[in-house]
């Protein structure tokens, strides 16, 4: 949904006064209206429209009065028509003498109103604006079937009349650039958003259709004495924001007294601020915006929660109000952020393994020279096969899934065709759900014994805790089923080729997916009973003897029609705890061999389901970097995002207050094009490239601190170079971040390489008109103190080189393996 007054950031304003053709159409834009409608275009309202109205003008004779009841429209209609070589929907408005109407814009696809709507800001009484909205925003680029679009009213109320003018669709590239720009976090967006919670005890209902201020949905709110509407966050840092915004509509009754008030790890801070509640019928919703600071949470470490909360001890549960729109106003950049790094506190070697991505069997572009060059374009180091959900119906010998006759299009030979040109270490997935240890033994034989593919890594199973994972065992997603299973897998695979490596499937928590009530293990450390999904697990296979040589972890950050790109820029923070806590479990249930297990995760991506243009923007690209850099800190030994290809998904959370041009989502980095231009490949490819030039294995993993949050900061030294690679994530939308970097133990010399990644770069790729690849230059380092200023939205890596005139530490590794890998080949 687009934010109130995004519209002064994504389109043009302009006063009104102008009596000249403010068109100015290139010679192959539609014009739609101009002192009446153009051939071929068709009034369908069924808001009541005056077409030829001489009250409010733009500019010529006359312009379109509409005067809409509740959830009516103006719909200007057309035959059927592709609009590949167009690019924008763009018109004048006028809220006329009162002013305040609240509207939709949607286009017709087949004349279908589609689900992407633009919210158009409150208009302003007597002000002409002018409104520019990419093709891309509402769901109708590259349409063949394109018929129009509506405007229409949204508050569910009778509007006084506005006024339309100068209606066009503007040709090629679009005017104004597509991706909207997320200034905050959402905590609640048609639904409490993602890391918000409904920790309420007022009556609430959190999906109210009407009325409501923007999108599908607010928050109804009928409160008992002294009970809240309360949104609840992990203890979060406010730091990067200023003000909590939202929207708030008291009914036609109104008087409630209602306080907001902030929690700070669970404690109410003393200051609180007094809702407006006197109902106002012309303009029943208000925006009330409210500095952290009188609410007592400004640059907090640890906000827990936000109330709004009845204080009269009365019973409005027969008077409602609603909320909507609420979130947390990105606060400007500070003057200066500072970086520091010590080159002498080394935190571990990168593995790398952490460089990987999957691969899937119904990629039909998979073994094709277009796929070997791809990752070797990214330098991508390790390929997991087979995995996903489909791995616990996928049966290789067939490469067909259970129950089923079709063969899918990449099976195993295919696959290693490209691992094997690409020298890729490889994780393989064997079939528990469906599947048998001979079965995978079989596997193991044929590509390790029969192809001599030597692939090391074995996964048993997918996600095999999860209902949603197919598996027809007599008790499934049962932990002792699944160790008494994978010791089974374990002995036979082995058998086969004791070199190999085999896993276990884990969660983060102790006490997570406790599937099975009668089953329970005792931590031998604590002494306490879980009955968890690890805890059964690891005490069945501490039972029958058996220690996997790594156990696999999933992890994605959202779930679907929730996505915040500010909660995704700061999720990845968290990946020291996940490590913590399984190497916590691992050493309670296994003892001293667990020091031998290694931790993996394989699969890593933004939303856990039903793909949004969260997936598919430069925010997930970002968060890539930032959720590889997180991880190389911790023990984690392997990092395999999902996925390489996946395929673009149109319905799914494609919000305009998102960011980001690519109407639809897609889990893949790339797309099935062969061979595949720019534009086929997403941001999350660009990135994974653009960290080649940081890190690919053998690096040393140095601190590096910043004062910023919306900065990421994160270094490695290279035995290889004798430098240091520094890189910098700003996760600010707008700011051009001011870096001042202070660089311990290590003297860099002049000369730097530059590489970054960021909006231009991504603009390239939706427009055509310069380089979408990642942005290479040089600059000058003077001394040990040094300025950067990375752009918004970017990724930059700086590579230093080691002033030789220094005697500082060089890392003296001489006869060290520092070549791809230790673990020999695959």
């Amino acid at each position: 949904m687009t934010r109130p007054g995004l519209l002064l950031s994504c389109c043009f304003l302009v006063a009104a006064g102008s009596g000249l053709r403010d068109m100015a159409h290139a010679a192959n834009d539609l014009a739609v209206y101009d002192d009446g409608l153009r051939s071929s275009w068709e009034n369908w309202s069924w808001a009541s429209v005056d077409f030829a109205s001489t009250a409010v003008v733009h500019s010529g004779a006359t312009s379109i009065a509409v005067t809409a009841g509740p959830f009516t429209a103006m719909w200007l209609r057309h035959s059927q028509f592709d609009t590949t070589s167009f690019g924008n929907v763009t018109f004048w408005i006028n809220g006329g003498p009162v002013g305040g109407q609240r509207l939709r814009v949607a286009a017709t696809i087949a004349d279908s109103g589609q689900p992407f709507g633009f919210d158009i800001a409150s208009l302003q009484a007597n002000t002409w604006q002018q409104i520019t909205i990419p093709l891309t925003a509402l769901g109708a680029a590259s349409s063949t079937t394109f018929t129009g679009f509506w405007i229409q009213e949204f508050a569910g109320a009778d509007q006084p009349t506005y006024y339309v003018d100068d209606v066009g669709i503007t040709s090629s590239v679009p005017i104004v650039p597509a991706p909207a720009l997320d200034h905050g976090m959402a905590l609640y967006d048609d639904r409490f958003a993602e890391g918000w919670d409904n920790w309420s005890w007022a009556s609430v209902d959190g999906a109210n259709i009407a009325p409501s201020n923007s999108g599908t949905s607010s928050v109804a709110v009928r409160s008992g004495p002294f009970t809240a509407l309360a949104f609840h966050h992990a203890a979060m840092d406010t730091t990067t924001f200023a003000s909590l915004t939202f929207w708030v509509n008291v009914g036609p009754q109104g008087g409630q007294v209602v306080n907001l008030r902030a929690l700070r790890s669970g404690n109410l801070t003393a200051q609180s601020f007094t809702l407006p509640t006197a109902p106002d019928p012309q303009q029943p919703w208000h925006k009330v915006t409210v500095p952290l600071d009188a609410l007592g949470i400004a640059g907090a470490p640890d906000l827990t929660d936000i109330w709004f909360q009845e204080m009269a001890g009365a019973d409005q549960t027969a008077n409602p109000y609603f909320i909507d729109d609420l979130r947390l106003d990105l606060g400007p950049a500070p003057a200066a952020v500072h970086v520091t790094v010590d080159a002498d506190q080394r935190l571990r070697t990168v593995d790398p393994r952490l460089f990987g991505i999957n691969a899937n069997v119904w990629d039909g572009a998979f073994n094709t020279s277009t796929t070997a060059d791809l990752l070797l374009e990214a330098d991508n180091r390790a390929l997991r096969f087979g995995g996903g959900s489909l791995s616990d119906m996928y049966h290789w010998q067939t490469n067909t899934s259970e129950g089923e006759t079709f063969q899918w299009a990449t099976n195993l030979d295919a696959f290693a065709n490209v691992a094997l040109a690409t020298d890729a270490r490889v994780f393989i997935t064997a079939n528990y759900g469906s599947g048998s240890p001979e079965e995978a033994a079989a596997e193991v034989k044929y590509a390790n014994k029969t192809k001599r593919y030597d692939f090391k890594y074995w996964e048993i199973g997918n996600e095999n805790y999860g209902p949603w994972e197919f598996d027809n065992n007599t008790r499934p997603h049962d932990p002792v089923t699944y160790a008494t299973r994978f010791a089974e897998y374990f002995r036979q695979m082995k058998a086969v080729d004791h070199g190999i490596k085999i896993g276990a499937v884990v969660v983060a928590g102790e006490d997570s997916f406790a599937n099975y009530p009668d089953e329970s293990a005792v931590n031998p450390r604590t002494a306490a009973t879980h009955v968890g999904w690890n805890a059964v697990l690891l005490a069945t296979l501490a039972k029958l003897g058996v220690t996997p040589d790594f156990v696999i972890y999933h992890r994605y950050e959202q779930g679907p029609n929730g996505e915040s790109d500010s909660f995704l820029l700061n999720a990845a923070r968290t990946w020291g705890n996940d490590a913590a806590a399984i190497r916590g479990m691992l050493n309670d249930y296994l003892g001293a061999a667990a020091k031998q297990v290694e931790i993996v995760c394989t699969e890593n991506n933004s939303v856990f389901s039903n793909t949004g243009k969260q997936t598919t923007s430069l925010v997930n690209g970002l968060f890539m970097a930032d959720s590889l850099a997180n991880i190389m800190k911790t023990e984690f030994d392997g990092f395999f995002w999902w996925n390489l290809r996946n395929g673009q998904d149109l319905a799914n959370n494609n919000k305009f207050s998102l960011y980001g041009w690519r109407q639809y989502g897609d889990y893949g980095i790339v797309t099935a094009a062969t061979p595949a231009g720019p534009a086929d490949r997403y941001p999350t490819f660009y990135v994974k490239k653009l960290l080649q030039h940081f890190a690919r294995g053998g690096e040393r993993v140095i601190a590096a601190t910043g004062d910023y949050t919306g900065l990421g900061a994160y270094a490695v030294r290279d035995p290889r170079t004798h430098g240091l690679n520094l890189l910098l994530i700003n996760k600010h939308p707008v700011a051009t971040l001011d870096v001042k970097i202070t660089v311990k133990g290590f003297h860099p010399a002049r000369p730097a390489d530059v590489f970054s990644y960021g909006i231009p770069q991504d603009e390239a790729a939706r427009t055509g008109l310069g380089s979408a690849d990642i942005a290479r230059s040089k600059t000058t380092v003077h001394g040990s103190t040094f300025t950067w200023r990375p752009a918004p939205y970017s990724a930059t890596v700086i590579q230093l080189t080691r002033d030789h005139d220094h005697d500082d530490d060089d890392d003296h590794d001489h006869g060290h393996d520092h070549g791809r890998d230790h673990d020999h080949r695959r």
